[in-house]
């Protein structure tokens, strides 16, 4: 395995894209003023006619060359920071983080870019092209980069991508047991679920398997961690919390089918929807049912948190909005639904929220508070839409041929 930062090309394309950009506004003003010889015998309507041909064409030109072209993002309320190629490469998955955004390629190629202006800082090799790697976790503090892959733990220098040795242990962690989900950091513990279904507490900054605590068979969703509690699901339909301090358990329950979904949590409950139909919210301290609600179909959607609303898709429904914690109301509080919209909430960026539906490839718009939709368009060539940010989040779309473009909510 190698590894070690490759050398960029100069004149990256992000900087190009910020001088098409910077262009788009310079040719819109100098079309306007441009005249020529054959301009005399030509009338004003005909010139302004020419005029406006010319500055649809720069429009044209520049949403053919963004994955997410400027005018299209405008209508999403959004504007295009920059756009990156990652030519020839199929993307696992990207992380952003802070001022960073990390990229695994599928051949499990690392790319760190910076993310105001989509700059690469360094790539390397991480794994073999066979391999999982599960997640990336940036430690701005101590200056590194945690990848978790399928038997590995590797610590890497943020600012070069070097592999860098942990305080006391090794850059190249081997663990004892395989990993099989994104992990989580909490202090001196990376939490990660195992193949064989447990729930694994390694010291990173040792090298060592610490703890590790039978959940079920096997656990494929990432644990999520909120206020000292880590908590877990699993394909047996088992919610689990731990302190993530002592890998104490708290409280587990076993719903009636499995889950597939990850998790939302906040620092008073977990909500969780299963295949079983139903969308559930648990107490997160004592695993006590807040409330739960029965829908028409089996839900594999995560539901997705955002302040005092629960946003979860509902196969032949649509999206719906509820109320995060009702009060006195174990059936739940339905807001809203929208039955045009099939995808996943993303973020909110100000009165909207922004949603993308992978199978269909449809990004949209609906209003937060009625569920209305307010704008949507199919993008048959991108493959990936993330966010950074569930309020007022930059989203970051990759189309088929590796055109990584960044969106900036507009102010």
């Amino acid at each position: 395995m190698s590894h070690g930062p490759r050398p960029t090309r100069s004149g990256s394309f992000a900087r190009r894209s910020a001088v098409l950009m910077a262009s788009f506004t310079l040719l819109l003003v100098s079309t306007g003023c441009q005249t020529s010889d054959n301009d005399a015998g030509k009338s004003q309507t005909q010139k302004d006619a020419e005029r406006l041909a010319r500055q649809q064409s720069v429009r044209d030109h520049l949403e053919r060359t963004y994955a997410i072209g400027p005018v299209t993002s405008a209508s999403f309320g959004y504007d295009v920071r920059w756009q990156f190629p990652i030519p020839g490469e199929r993307i696992k998955f990207m992380t952003p983080h802070d001022d960073r955004l990390f990229i695994v390629t599928a051949k499990n190629d690392l790319l760190c870019l910076q993310a105001d202006n989509g700059r690469r800082i360094w790539t390397v090799s991480v794994a073999r092209e066979l391999q999982d790697v599960h997640s990336v976790t940036y430690i701005p503090e101590s200056e590194l980069v945690l990848v978790l892959a399928d038997s590995i733990l590797l610590t890497l220098d943020a600012n070069t991508g070097m592999t860098k040795t942990a305080v006391l242990g090794k850059a190249h962690q081997n663990l004892d047991w395989i990993a099989s989900t994104p992990g989580v950091l909490s202090g001196e513990h990376l939490i990660y679920g195992s193949r064989n279904g447990q729930l694994i507490w390694q010291a990173w900054e040792i090298g060592f398997g610490w703890k590790a605590y039978q959940v079920a068979h096997s656990i494929r969703i990432s644990p999520v961690l909120r206020s000292g509690i880590v908590c877990c699901v699993s394909p047996d339909g088992i919610v689990s919390a731990f302190a993530a301090r002592d890998a104490t358990q708290l409280w587990n329950t076993k719903l009636l089918d499995s889950i597939v979904s990850k998790p939302a949590a906040s620092d008073h409950a977990i909500y969780v929807s299963g295949v079983d139909q139903h969308l559930r919210a648990f107490d997160i301290h004592s695993g006590r049912t807040l409330w739960r609600v029965l829908t028409e179909n089996a839900l594999v959607d995560d539901p997705i948190l955002i302040g005092d609303h629960v946003y979860q898709q509902i196969p032949g429904k649509g999206l719906a909005s509820f109320t995060a914690l009702p009060v006195n109301k174990l059936d739940g509080e339905l807001n809203w639904t929208c039955d045009s919209n099939s995808g996943t909430v993303l973020t909110r960026n100000g009165d909207t929220l922004v949603t993308w539906d992978p199978d269909a490839r449809v990004l949209a718009t609906i209003s937060a508070t009625q569920g209305t939709p307010v704008f949507s368009k199919e993008f048959p060539k991108i493959v990936q839409v993330i966010s950074d940010d569930v309020r007022n989040g930059t989203l970051l779309a990759i189309n088929e041929d590796g055109q990584l473009v960044c969106l900036n909510p507009l102010r």
